[in-house]
């Protein structure tokens, strides 16, 4: 394992390289999806690059990414999830809320993960029973118990209005000591460092939260992935410190 996170890290840095050359860009090409979410060259410069890497030096092993969909054997055993850039709304305006996610599953379970946000100066990764750390040092979920006191970090407001969510975000919001809107990636990887509590995704796709949840999970906190529940256009995705975690979910109509 410590040579596949070896090469999702190496993976992680060209990343970095291809984005921060093109951030904030005057001349970078952006496209529209059928799904009308935007797409831009960095994008698809990022996927292609871990993708060949991955296919050229682990050959026996599947890749899954955001633009290109999946590559090598839909069957393996092990399979690279990617998101290029997690968060290119941000990307196009200029914002430094955005991230690249790389993890590696085994039967579908995250064994590894990298999320590198170059413009923030923050790397994060974690393996599994290896824990979580930020630019090599370990970290750890806040221990905030009650709704009152926590923090909670969310994806954007007409995501949730969407999917019908709005009015149990704005409930849960409204009894939090603060609440921010920071995409799905800082949501999540705030959880995982402390200064949130509560990370909650309004919809999104497996390589969204492949890399995040393990992070989150290896920081002791939990992860509840309904990405899966809609293969068209994905599900919810709620991260807290644990402590927090059954009622956030019934207060988000989750709760099993």
């Amino acid at each position: 394992m410590e040579r596949d996170l070896a090469l999702a890290v190496n993976m992680a840095d060209e990343a970095d390289r291809i984005s921060m050359e093109r951030f904030r860009a005057l001349d970078l090409q952006i496209d529209t999806k059928p799904d009308l979410s935007p797409v831009t060259e960095v994008d698809h410069a990022i996927e292609r690059g871990v993708r060949d890497r991955i296919l050229r030096e682990r050959p026996a092993h599947a890749v899954m990414g955001e633009e290109f969909g999946l590559h090598g054997d839909g069957a393996a055993a092990w399979r690279w999830v990617i998101d290029p850039i997690d968060g290119t709304r941000s990307f196009v305006r200029g914002n430094e809320t955005w991230a690249t996610l790389i993890a590696l599953q085994h039967d579908g379970q995250t064994e590894l993960a990298v999320a590198s946000a170059p413009a923030l100066r923050l790397r994060y990764h974690a393996s599994r029973g290896g824990g979580a750390f930020l630019n090599g040092r370990r970290i750890h979920v806040s221990l905030i118990s009650a709704i009152e006191d926590a923090f909670i970090t969310h994806t954007s407001i007409p995501g949730f209005v969407r999917v019908g969510l709005a009015g149990r975000l704005v409930h849960l919001a409204g009894r939090c000591w603060d609440a921010r809107g920071l995409g799905n990636s800082m949501s999540h990887l705030a959880v995982a460092r402390g200064t949130a509590d509560i990370g909650w995704t309004s919809r999104a796709n497996v390589w969204d939260f492949a890399a995040l949840a393990l992070i989150v999970e290896e920081a002791g906190g939990r992860f509840t992935d309904r990405s899966t529940d809609d293969p068209q256009l994905g599900g919810t995705g709620i991260s807290t410190n644990g402590l927090l975690h059954e009622m956030v979910l019934e207060a988000a109509g989750m709760a099993v």
